[in-house]
């Protein structure tokens, strides 16, 4: 049997291309959408929170991390991809390329989005190739894993070429690439990537319960250690030169329920004034049932799909219970249900691609709140439910024998311990 866990350069040439589809895409919709289909060739149709995103990181470039959070950026998290970022908006300054201020009027056409755009939608390259990876590590068959590239690169396209949000995306891969490294029982880099996840983007918390689950309470602390350098060290850069609107944005996370949906959870979200409210209180709910996910995940250790699968519950759960949702959260939970179904037979993989499209399209529409979160909590459930993986006693006992093993022993004797 062939080593599926062994990428060919067909493969290596499948993601790439798909990547590349992703920017060619994105830059096609932002550039040409106005004049082919609007008929409005004067404008480009730039991602309406890029400049915000790019205001935060001439912050960082300008060395004023104390101004972060409160100039105008509406940053909630925590600024790792804006350190990235830097650098690629010190050379637009340098280039005297154009830009919008945030919540301001701006050029119509702003030459920053040529070089700002395709940097934002090649992080769609990470969730690809880690997606990819973490199929080969479930034993998934070659043509399911080309299916797989192509619905992450789909379900990551709007989050960066429609919101502006590369840092979720990363975030993504980032954590998928940690939950590889953990299957692996390389916990030291699963720690460190899980950790880059969260200064990318906080919704990657929610993993930290199912991670400490998995390697138990032997090596509870030093995973936690890994995981907590970056984004502490991220965080003591911006809380201790400006303490109140640090923790403004990162505990309360306010949000504008007239902007993006509302849903039923907002009746108990606290008030923030001027239209916002704050969806770090209802946030803490699902971290709770993270929690609870984590504890019951303990006897599925060494059950890797569902580990994987648990992976996608705990990040839904914030789903269920945002008080105001924008459409690209649901992204995280559509590509891990898809990695999980992939290995699962072709009707259950289609059935979660229906699932996966369906619950994009039904995020776009503003009905009722009530009507608009039960339409998202069925199709949400509906998908990882369907992900539900069957797993054999004989794979569970062959995995949970390749994660005893010293790392070059376990390199050497691997083999696939799930078949497709």
């Amino acid at each position: 049997m062939p080593d599926l866990r062994t990428r060919t350069k067909a493969d290596i040439a499948w993601l790439v291309t798909i990547s590349a589809m992703v920017v060619l895409a994105g830059m096609a919709y932002t550039l040409w959408w106005a004049a082919v289909v609007r008929h409005h060739g004067w404008y480009w149709v730039v991602p309406g929170d890029t400049w915000a995103t790019v205001r935060a990181a001439h912050w960082v470039d300008w060395g004023g991390f104390s101004f972060i959070y409160n100039a105008g950026t509406g940053l909630v998290t925590l600024p790792g991809f804006h350190v990235l970022l830097a650098p690629v908006v010190a050379l637009s300054s340098h280039l005297h390329l154009s830009e919008t201020a945030p919540g301001l009027p701006g050029p119509p056409k702003p030459t920053a989005w040529l070089l700002v755009g395709p940097s934002f939608l090649a992080c769609a390259t990470l969730p690809i190739f880690a997606a990819d990876a973490l199929a080969r590590r479930l034993g998934t068959a070659v043509w399911a894993r080309r299916a797989l590239a192509l619905g992450t690169g789909a379900a990551a396209w709007p989050t960066i070429a429609v919101w502006g949000h590369p840092e979720d995306v990363l975030a993504l891969g980032l954590a998928m690439y940690a939950v590889v490294a953990l299957l692996n029982r390389r916990l030291g880099a699963a720690g460190w990537l899980l950790g880059g996840a969260l200064a990318m983007q906080l919704y990657a918390i929610a993993l930290i319960p199912l991670f400490v689950a998995v390697v138990g309470r032997r090596k509870t602390a030093p995973l936690l250690a890994r995981i907590a350098i970056l984004p502490a060290f991220l965080l003591l850069s911006v809380i201790i030169p400006n303490f109140h609107a640090t923790v403004h944005a990162l505990f309360d996370q306010p949000n504008f329920p007239k902007v993006d949906h509302a849903t039923p959870w907002i009746l108990l979200a606290p008030k923030l004034g001027h239209g916002a409210v704050a969806a770090g209180p209802g946030r803490v709910i699902g971290l709770l049932l993270a929690v609870v996910v984590g504890a019951f995940g303990v006897r599925y250790r060494s059950d890797p799909r569902r580990i994987v699968w648990l992976a996608a519950v705990v990040l839904a759960l914030r789903c269920l219970f945002e008080s105001v949702m924008d459409p690209y959260y649901v992204m995280p939970v559509i590509v891990l249900a898809l990695v999980v179904a992939s290995n699962l037979g072709g009707l259950r993989f289609m059935g979660a691609v229906a699932g996966g499209a369906g619950l994009t399209v039904l995020t776009y529409y503003r009905p009722d709140m009530w009507v608009y979160w039960f339409e998202m909590t069925g199709v949400m459930v509906a998908m990882v439910v369907l992900a539900w993986p069957a797993t054999t006693r004989q794979s569970s006992r062959e995995d949970h024998d390749l994660g005893a093993l010293e790392p070059r022993a376990r390199e050497a004797a691997s083999t696939v311990a799930i078949p497709a």
